[in-house]
């Protein structure tokens, strides 16, 4: 991981946008079709006995709206403009990135809280013992899913945006 770290603090401004859109934005696009199917399925089957399925169908659901619109206002009005402050620099830039990027707070902050809640009614993503593989594989696949939107959100606020903060405050 710490090599990791050090590649990404590297990283142009140009390859950390690349790498959110490419690599994560990629997987979610794809995972998050698999997901809605995997729990609408596991409800179907076990919902009758297993009430708190409707919630983890529910919260999921919310989480991928949130997700999908967050990806989609980034695409327009974020990452664009990262790519274009890289190669011309220009303080007008970097506030519009910022004045947008604070309207995605919120979002963020309750994609983290819904996470939280799925992980508590889950129980860890631990399926039952009664329940089916495809049962435990969605919840193997939920957990890997929320670790990979953190490490997301932790690759925007933590590489990307303060970076773009330092560039800011150079002006």
């Amino acid at each position: 991981m710490e090599n990791k770290i050090v590649e990404l603090q590297n990283e142009s401004l140009t390859n950390l946008v690349n790498i959110i859109s490419n690599v994560y934005h990629e997987y979610f696009q794809k995972e998050m079709k698999n997901i809605s199917t995997l729990t609408t399925t596991i409800l179907k089957v076990h919902g009758k006995d297993h009430k708190e399925l409707s919630k983890v169908h529910r919260i999921y659901h919310i989480i991928q709206i949130n997700l999908v619109q967050r990806m989609i206002k980034e695409g327009i009005n974020i990452l664009p403009l990262v790519k274009i402050y890289d190669r011309r620099p220009r303080k007008e830039l970097l506030e519009e990135i910022f004045q947008e990027k604070n309207l995605l707070k919120s979002e963020e902050d309750n994609i983290d809280n819904l996470f939280e809640d799925l992980n508590k009614i889950t129980k860890g993503y631990s399926a039952p013992k009664d329940g089916c593989a495809t049962y435990d594989r969605t919840y193997e696949i939920l957990k890997e899913f929320e670790s990979k939107v953190l490490e997301y959100i932790h690759l925007e606020e933590n590489y990307l945006f303060p970076r773009l903060k330092e560039e800011l405050n150079k002006y």
